[in-house]
């Protein structure tokens, strides 16, 4: 092309503002974290998904010397620390560990939740995935969950099943939904709680993390029967799933991943990406997720989103089908 002197020196300076502008969006990329990273739980240190989430987070900073400050703001049932990350600077220094109480049960089991669940998050991966398993005292003789539904239906009204979470309630009442019986329902105010009223005998089953099961079946304390989860776990392999045995509509599995507020950055959300599949597609560090009874399930970011967004619409469904109040 044979341009005039003026358009030749204005198509360079084009060139070169391009040619910078590429170079100094190559540096953000590069730079970002150029600070320490806020990064909130929104529940109580040593809890469940505190443990397996640090573990994330740990193997991160070593890899990448990256300046992650954790940040507890527990209350609310996740509430308070969701909303914090949900109204923060969506600079890509804060974020927080998001999961399937913050993000797919606990909106819809609250008369009012301070954030939209969808629109106010930029969902970046998942971390690990949660399995619910129903667990009975082997002293009851309950050894498959339909010997459970039939002592159920000869005495209706007799057996009751503790709760210690949100997730935990919607499971069970999936559960009885389905198998057509009328059980009790006894509110405790951890998981764990309800599983000593378990182990002594004052209720008869309790769907509960595997992450708090696990010790207690190892010892013989307590059986696992059925998983509310699309397959078999690893960590359980010889227990199948609801499904399998029958009995619809209870498939609902817990998950945790990484979320921040709407609009992060794309090279935050890149290194975020990144790092999660990079240390999750470890191995030696999947064996460690083993240990404290939680399994890895990383994914891409779109996928993640659409996860979340499917996660959304099937505890809703469940929580309306079974007709669970808002609180």
């Amino acid at each position: 092309m044979n341009l005039p002197p003026i358009g030749r020196a204005l198509r360079t300076a084009t060139l070169a503002f391009c040619a910078l502008a590429g170079l100094a969006a190559g540096v953000a990329a590069q730079d970002y974290p150029a600070r320490p990273i806020r990064f909130v739980v929104p529940f109580p240190a040593g809890s469940g998904i505190d443990s397996m989430s640090r573990l994330v987070i740990d193997e991160i900073r070593r890899a990448t010397n990256a300046n992650i400050v954790v940040d507890y703001k527990p209350g609310a049932l996740g509430q308070i620390g969701t909303d914090f990350t949900a109204k923060a600077a969506p600079d890509g220094y804060t974020v927080m560990v998001s999961s399937s109480a913050t993000h797919s049960s606990g909106p819809q089991l609250a008369k009012s939740v301070p954030y939209d669940a969808l629109r106010d998050f930029t969902h970046i991966g998942r971390m690990t995935r949660f399995d619910v398993a129903m667990v009975v005292n082997p002293q009851n003789g309950f050894k498959t969950p339909r010997d459970l539904v039939n002592e159920a239906k000869r005495a209706p009204g007799k057996l009751s099943f503790g709760y210690g979470s949100g997730t935990a309630r919607v499971v069970a009442a999936a559960f009885t939904r389905s198998a057509g019986i009328d059980v009790l329902a006894v509110p405790y105010k951890g998981q764990p709680p309800a599983l000593t009223d378990l182990i002594g005998g004052q209720i008869h089953f309790v769907m509960a993390d595997l992450a708090v099961i696990m010790a207690q079946v190892k010892a013989g304390r307590l059986d696992a029967l059925a998983l509310a989860a699309p397959r078999r776990s690893v960590l359980l392999p010889g227990v199948p799933t609801f499904t399998e045995l029958g009995i619809r509509d209870v498939e609902l599995a817990g998950w945790v991943g990484v979320s921040g507020p709407a609009g992060m950055p794309r090279e935050a959300v890149a290194w975020w990406s990144a790092q999660l599949n990079r240390a999750l597609g470890s191995k030696d560090f999947i064996e460690r997720l083993y240990a404290i009874s939680v399994e890895g399930e990383p994914n891409g970011v779109e996928e993640f989103n659409q996860f979340v967004r499917s996660q959304f619409q099937l505890w809703g469904q469940r929580i309306r089908d079974t007709g669970i109040p808002p609180e």
